[in-house]
């Protein structure tokens, strides 16, 4: 006789209006603002929406935040069906309350003036003003189960030493807190960015030589979707505290693609996300990095 495999559960009803995501270790709240306001938002309204349930420590928590761009691609699932306010389909997994708003707002943002929602109805992303009360957006909180600012003990993770540099206690890694962008004011190939980390080593920066470009898996471990600070241009970046901002939106990594030599990574703290990139091409910028225990 053969025995089926019990599916595993991805989201989990705590009871307490709130949702966990078991695969990303993020937890949702059950209800969008539609269900709890009756109405859609503006995108500065979400914030003010996340900043009272905050203060009212929803089910317990004061780290409610609005999603990014790939948290909200999260939610959606082809497979699930579920019933937003005007009764139409949208891939929400049931465990989620229905006739909720069919988009969330994400965090994503052009400039002071506009930012991404996302539809659950066909995976779609838009941009919208901010205060567009014409097309407004309703919003859906996620939050983080573990804070990457901080160590299981409590203690702050990142230390600022002082003397430019930004030490990841979790890590080990010790990072320049300026990149390039804020150094240089300009964006930068990666050939630029290479020659940039040479010339640290060469002036001793903070007494070190041995400062390298990035690998894509150390420049994810400053992403921090819980601290979002803008860059120079106002667009909001997710950055671990202790970063100033004003940084690019982007960093160059020294991951080279295997078979063509002209692609390199390229990490996105605006949204967590990473692509190929030709290396000739003028990015943000980069962030030295360098191994102590090496």
């Amino acid at each position: 006789m053969i025995q089926k495999t019990a599916k595993k559960t991805r989201f989990v009803d705590n009871g307490d209006g709130t949702v966990t995501d078991v695969d990303n270790n993020v937890m949702w709240v059950k209800d969008d603002t539609w269900l709890e306001l009756g109405r859609q938002v503006t995108w500065h309204e979400s914030q003010d929406y996340a900043r009272k349930m905050n203060e009212k420590k929803f089910a317990g928590y004061g780290n409610w935040r609005i999603p990014t761009g790939s948290e909200a691609r999260m939610l959606f699932d082809a497979e699930a069906s579920n019933a937003d306010v005007e009764g139409g389909e949208i891939h929400l997994s049931p465990v989620f309350s229905p006739k909720c708003g069919f988009s969330t707002w994400t965090s994503e943002t052009r400039g002071a003036k506009a930012a991404m929602g996302y539809d659950l109805r066909s995976d779609y992303e838009f941009w919208l003003a901010k205060e567009n009360d014409g097309f407004p957006s309703a919003v859906r909180l996620v939050r983080q189960l573990q804070d990457a600012a901080t160590l299981k003990d409590g203690e702050p993770r990142f230390i600022n030493n002082g003397d430019g540099t930004v030490t990841d206690s979790e890590t080990g890694l010790m990072w320049k807190s300026d990149d390039s962008y804020l150094e240089l004011d300009k964006w930068v190939t990666w050939n630029e960015a290479k020659t940039y980390v040479q010339v640290l080593n060469r002036q001793y920066f903070a007494t070190y030589t041995d400062w390298k470009m990035p690998t894509r898996k150390e420049v994810q471990t400053i992403f921090d979707p819980a601290n979002p600070i803008t860059d120079k241009y106002g667009d909001t970046i997710l950055l671990a505290p202790e970063f100033p901002p004003g940084a690019g939106q982007t960093c160059w990594t020294k991951t080279l693609h295997k078979t063509d030599k002209q692609l390199a990574i390229r990490f996105q703290f605006y949204n967590g996300d990473y692509k190929w990139h030709r290396m000739g091409l003028r990015s943000h910028g980069v962030r030295a990095v360098r191994s102590p225990g090496k």
